[in-house]
């Protein structure tokens, strides 16, 4: 065991270097990784962001501790003739670290609603680290500690800043503080940026400006509060757009320090940090280091190197907002306002060409884990199908192992702008029906009058069999008779069909259910399950019976959506935000759901509210 113990004794030597370039190494991928999980959906990335940003804070406060207890290991090893530590110096630091990125600064809404327990934290770990210094005095020299000072004020700055970004993004935050948080930001008055009307026509510039002028209505609307929002006349595309934009303002305002770069008090903190950054190491670069280890001194400058060039990508990033062009172009700083331009639109900003649709929306089958049957598409779907096999061999409940399905039966696709288009266009329409009292008339009002008469839950499961059993007959005539529209509308079906099911199992608290995922699992054993399959087994593989289906599950999105509780969408925009989240907001823009004055009902059967819309529509019973 020498081996071993030689490696034991090296590790300890080295103890408190290895953390604290662990410490900034974890720093250094937060920054650059904390955005990618808006963009993707890999549950790889995902969990290394979490794993980085649970493991840096205590990384930190375990490093502080070490330098803490470290003071007098030093000073024996200088009485000895050896190189004395730097340690000390890297105290503040940890606190830079402690502050972390702008590019994250919560992982979840539940960090945010934490936003206390780290201010605790920021006056506990400024104590130990001004003890450290303190217990330093008299054995280094001036201007080092004088160096030291400056980096620990930019650790109290960077600290603060996360603290107040957790407190600024936190649902008790978001319901008491009033938008006027939007309307004059750094001196912008929202109302004066150019409104082009839409005779003239709108470019990527107009569409950005109004998003950023909805943005009052979009808090109180995120917050839970009913308010009107400005309704611009717009194609669906373009009103995608805007969606898009206020769904990505939204998320840099509750996850990142986004928030507090609009305020002049934050802004005048980064610049005192930045300041403060350079003078430090101005003055530790040019005090004698000859009695300290040259290993230090090379951690030392690598902190160093590595936090101002976190700073300048800090601040490039804060180029790249929309609120830093809108307020250069308040401000007439055209050339500014130009390169603030160019940053954001470029491909590495926010392109317009991103901004058409949410990136990828989940899918999940339910038919093989309930039935045993079903086309096989994949690997996933081939092991879950063997677990099936192994629970009904060994007599274990389904409802027991049902989380092994949540895991192996969810994947993601791309979200087409056809099936947005295609929930866009009956949003369009529902509004209609609403203006003229001119309901659509149901071919299938039966099947739909069947699936939808006891539990929203129910009726998904339901209607997801029927889906599976009824695209399976387009399959075999698929290479001669079912033209490409067709196919087009086959995809969007199966999509819609998928995501329902998927927001069931995966995101049940975003739909009005009266029964958990894992209740509904034995759903083929009630007779309603049994009517509905021999429906759908009468029904023709047409294309009229097609588009109805389409036309059916986007009306149960845009239902599920108007239903749904804004703090659930709020918590969603830290993997991306869902395409529900979409509809929800297109809802609002246009005067529909349950935040806004139109509510919509899943019939006309339960008409509670004086002004409503439903989203099926029966015929009057007849009098008796």
């Amino acid at each position: 065991m020498p081996a071993t113990g030689n490696l034991v004794k090296l590790f300890n030597v080295w103890e408190i270097q290895l953390f604290v370039l662990l410490s900034f190494t974890l720093q250094v991928f937060l920054f650059f990784s904390g955005s990618l999980r808006q963009r993707g959906t890999s549950i790889f990335l995902r969990l290394c962001i979490w794993s980085a940003y649970v493991g840096a804070d205590f990384i930190a406060v375990y490093t502080i501790g070490l330098v803490s207890r470290y003071h007098d290991t030093s000073i024996e090893r200088h009485i000895r003739g050896e190189k004395q530590a730097l340690a000390f110096f890297w105290a503040p630091f940890l606190l830079i670290h402690l502050g972390g990125q702008d590019t994250i600064t919560a992982f979840a809404m539940e960090d945010n609603n934490l936003w206390l327990r780290h201010l605790l934290n920021l006056v506990v770990q400024v104590v130990l680290a001004a003890y450290v210094f303190w217990k330093s005095i008299g054995t280094h020299s001036l201007e080092l500690l004088v160096s030291g000072i400056f980096v620990f004020v930019v650790g109290i700055i960077k600290y603060l800043e996360r603290t107040w970004s957790l407190y600024c993004g936190s649902f008790k935050s978001l319901e008491s503080l009033a938008s006027h948080r939007y309307k004059k930001v750094d001196g912008i008055n929202i109302d004066r940026v150019d409104y082009i009307e839409e005779s003239i026509g709108y470019g990527y510039d107009d569409i950005v400006c109004i998003a950023l002028r909805s943005m009052p209505s979009i808090h109180d609307l995120f917050s839970g509060r009913s308010t009107p929002i400005v309704e611009p006349r717009l194609a669906a595309k373009k009103m995608i757009k805007i969606v898009s934009i206020v769904l990505n303002v939204m998320y840099a305002d509750l996850y990142t320090k986004a928030g507090v770069f609009r305020t002049q008090k934050g802004i005048i903190l980064r610049c005192i940090s930045q300041m403060s950054i350079v003078v430090a190491f101005a003055l530790f670069h040019a005090n004698d280091k000859q009695r300290y280890s040259k290993v230090d001194i090379a951690i030392t400058y690598a902190l160093f190197t590595g936090g101002i060039f976190l700073e300048i990508c800090a601040v490039f990033i804060s180029m790249m907002s929309p609120w830093t062009w809108a307020w250069l172009k308040d401000k007439k700083c055209s050339r500014l306002a130009r390169l603030s331009w160019y940053i954001f639109s470029c491909h590495i900003g926010w392109p317009e060409k991103k901004q058409s649709q949410p990136k990828a929306m989940g899918q999940y089958i339910l038919l093989s884990w309930v039935t045993g049957s079903g086309q096989v598409r994949t690997w996933n779907q081939r092991v879950m199908a063997m677990v099936n096999w192994f629970a009904d061999l060994v007599y274990i409940k389904r409802k027991k192992i049902f989380w092994i399905a949540k895991i192996l039966g969810t994947e993601y696709v791309d979200v087409d702008m056809m099936t947005m288009e295609c929930v866009a266009h009956e949003i369009n329409v529902l509004k209609e029906e609403f203006l003229s009292n001119n309901r659509r008339e149901w071919n299938m009002l039966e099947l739909v009058n069947l699936v939808l008469s006891d539990d929203v839950g129910l009726g998904i499961v339901m209607l997801h069999f029927l889906t599976e059993k009824q695209l399976s007959k387009y399959y075999p005539h698929y290479c001669t008779d079912v033209e490409a529209n067709t196919w087009d509308m086959i995809k969007v079906c199966r999509k819609l069909s998928n995501y329902m099911m998927y927001l069931l199992v995966n995101h049940p608290s975003m739909l009005p259910l009266n029964f958990s995922a894992e209740e509904l699992a034995e759903i083929s054993q009630i007779p309603e399950f049994v009517k509905v399959y021999e429906y759908g087994s009468e029904l023709q593989p047409t294309k009229e019976v097609l588009q109805e289906l389409v036309y059916i599950w986007a009306r149960l999105l845009i239902y599920a959506a108007g239903k749904s509780r804004p703090e659930m969408h709020a918590a969603e925009l830290n993997s991306g935000g869902e395409l529900i989240t979409f509809v929800w907001l297109i809802l609002a823009l246009n005067k529909l759901g349950d935040s806004q004055h139109r509510r919509i009902l899943l019939s006309n059967t339960d008409l509670r509210y004086s002004v409503v819309e439903t989203a099926f529509a029966f015929p009057p019973a007849n009098p008796i």
